[in-house]
């Protein structure tokens, strides 16, 4: 677990480096950009585990093997070191005795060079770890038909599975090994939701710019205002797919920000917004949504988006990461969050807030989804 715990440390100090520190200027901030951003910093993170797992698998000594080593041409060729499926192996047995002793359901793919011969050497050593054949197939090479392809599924304990890789990686009798792990989760294959009841799931907010983090936020000094942030976003994370979305009663100081916000991006739309904002809002503003006085619903602003354009509004609790944002716009669904930003600063926030998840930022990119 060295290897994982390294891994983590090196990818939380990377994370904390801002945006322009890894040449990302913010001003050209894109979601596509801020997952490319998570892409490269799991990316670093899962080959510095690779990469320390191999080096313990190099230096750790193992029995002695009884299947013939292989050639030192051979020890140097593309199977030497721990593939992924074998390092989340590696993590498991390092949790302790009884992670060690676990039973372990496994497949190997092998590639045999003597045929039968190397099939017969290859059970002896499952027998020798006490490991128990589940199903067993082989085939002719693809490639030379007169070597045979087998796959053998198996069960024993942790331990034991990965001696019997190293051992049969210095086996002469064959040319590949390849192991599936029927109950890991590799990395290769990372969880998205596929049904819109699965976003209940992804919940996962960048909190860099969260009030109780960050001391150059304004809200940071104002107990009052992250206790009301904190009740907010507590009303987001209970919300569940198929539910109305919750009614929020905002404060007089909360109206009065909305307000002044309101004001000024209506006196600066005309001269600076494109057609289709200038369109949306005066929409907007005909459906009696928008107003100058109060806060608009996040229900009635999703009511009027499905009808429109078929896309939905879901309450989030902060800013979300780029992938859980993604997931959502897969289902037709935009996140908002229903917070409003601290009086102090009402025109400036590098976080987002209602203002603008509900001008019709949301609406136009939903519109530009459906052309």
């Amino acid at each position: 677990m060295a290897a994982v715990a390294t891994a983590q440390k090196e990818s939380e100090m990377f994370s904390k480096k801002s945006y322009i520190e890894n040449g990302y200027p913010a001003r050209r901030r894109s979601l596509v950009d801020d997952a490319r951003f998570e892409t490269l910093v799991v990316k670093q993170t899962k080959q510095t585990v690779l990469d320390e797992a191999r080096q313990r698998a190099n230096d750790s000594s193992l029995e002695p093997e009884q299947l013939q080593p292989q050639k030192s041409e051979q020890t140097n060729g593309d199977d030497t070191g721990l593939t992924e499926e074998e390092v989340v192996l590696a993590n498991a047995i390092a949790d302790g005795p009884e992670a060690e002793k676990a039973m372990q359901r496994a497949a190997f793919i092998l590639r045999m060079r003597e045929g039968m011969n190397s099939l017969s050497r290859v059970l002896k050593a499952i027998e020798k770890y006490q490991g128990a054949v589940l199903h067993l197939e082989t085939r002719p090479n693809k490639r030379d038909n007169g070597q045979l392809d087998a796959l053998i599924k198996m069960q024993m304990s942790r331990l034991n599975l990965l001696q019997l890789i190293k051992n049969l990686r210095q086996s002469g009798t064959l040319e590949h090994v390849t192991l599936l792990g029927e109950d890991n989760i590799s990395a290769k294959n990372p969880w998205f939701p596929r049904h819109a009841s699965e976003l209940d799931n992804c919940n996962h907010l960048m909190t860099k710019y969260e009030p109780d983090l960050d001391m150059n936020h304004p809200g940071f000094s104002d107990k009052e205002y992250r206790s009301r942030r904190k009740d907010i976003a507590e009303i987001a994370f209970k919300y569940k797919y198929g539910d109305a979305i919750p009614y929020i009663e905002y404060t007089e100081t909360e109206n009065k920000t909305w307000t002044a916000v309101y004001n000024t991006v209506k006196e600066l739309v005309p001269k600076h917004a494109c057609a289709e904002y200038r369109c949306v809002f005066k929409q907007l503003e005909e459906a009696g949504i928008f107003q100058a006085l109060r806060v608009p619903q996040l229900e009635e602003m999703s009511s009027f988006m499905k009808k429109a354009t078929g896309f939905t509004l879901r309450p989030a609790a902060g800013l979300l990461t780029a992938r859980d944002f993604l997931a959502s716009l897969a289902f037709r669904i935009f996140q908002s969050t229903q917070y409003v930003r601290h009086t102090k600063t009402p025109f400036h926030t590098p976080e987002p807030f209602l203002r603008s998840s509900r001008m019709p930022q949301s609406y136009d990119m939903s519109h530009v989804c459906l052309q």
